[in-house]
């Protein structure tokens, strides 16, 4: 069995018998993966244990490969960073989780993809200082589908690939703008205001150190949030958890 070692954030975990865990993690250099822990619960619990495990957290992992398995065996799990200033507040508590989620529900186990890694340790330091977690949530959700091939489509029609202009709907059934000709392929396509076409454009092309400063319009803002949620709701096929608490705490 090989011995991997490689940074991990903690998306999920799940107790396993009286003593164990399986610890699902994103990682730098595998992707997802899900590894058993062992002796970590129970009054003789002493291998590896407290911030390390908590959700989100950001650890160095160590893991035997297992054949035949696609569940790992986590030998040790070392606490890197805690992101302790986003546990303080629950809003940023209940986007981390949001985050932590999508990732999940959007991510196979074993596909590597190190610029996702960087998004989401990126995104969590940054809602550990003063950006507003909204912004944060929706610079990860544009970034994330551009870095996995499930962006819009926005500058052409989505459905006939023409040119677009200033009159154009967005459809969630075609996956991003139709042209006027094409309206009849989607009579629930909406109205979106160009404003918000091009901040999806503009946080989409730039490096993510530069997208904290953009500032938005609070009614760009609104139909962005709106228009994120229902093409992922649209194209994850599942409801996200975390959205509902999302929303009771929005209000």
């Amino acid at each position: 069995m090989a011995i991997q070692k490689t940074e991990g954030i903690l998306l999920r975990r799940q107790d396993l018998r009286e003593t164990s865990l399986i610890l699902t993690f994103y990682t730098r250099d595998f992707g997802k993966i899900k590894g058993i822990v062992r002796g970590v619960r129970g009054a003789r619990s002493s291998l590896i244990g407290g911030a390390s495990m908590e959700i989100f957290a950001l650890d160095e992992v160590v893991f035997y490969e297992r054949r035949r398995s696609d569940i790992f065996t986590v030998s040790q799990c070392d606490l890197l960073e805690f992101f302790a200033p986003i546990r303080e507040s629950l809003e940023k508590v209940a986007y981390a989780a949001y985050l932590i989620e999508l990732i999940d529900s959007v991510t196979a186990l074993g596909d590597k993809n190190g610029d996702a890694f960087d998004l989401l340790s990126n995104s969590l330091k940054l809602l550990t200082g003063e950006c507003s977690a909204r912004r944060v949530v929706r610079i990860f959700e544009i970034k994330l589908l551009h870095l996995l091939g499930l962006m819009p489509t926005l500058e052409a029609c989505a459905s006939c690939g023409a040119a677009m202009d200033g009159n154009a709907r967005f459809s969630f059934r075609n996956g991003g703008l139709i042209c006027r000709k094409c309206l009849q392929s989607d009579r629930d396509a909406r109205p979106i205001l160009q404003g918000t076409v091009k901040f999806i454009e503009h946080i989409r092309s730039l490096p993510f150190e530069r997208v904290a400063r953009i500032k938005v319009a609070a009614e760009v803002g609104r139909e962005l949030e709106r228009t994120l949620r229902k093409f992922l709701d649209y194209h994850i096929e599942r409801r996200l958890k975390t959205v509902e608490f999302l929303k009771a705490i929005e209000r």
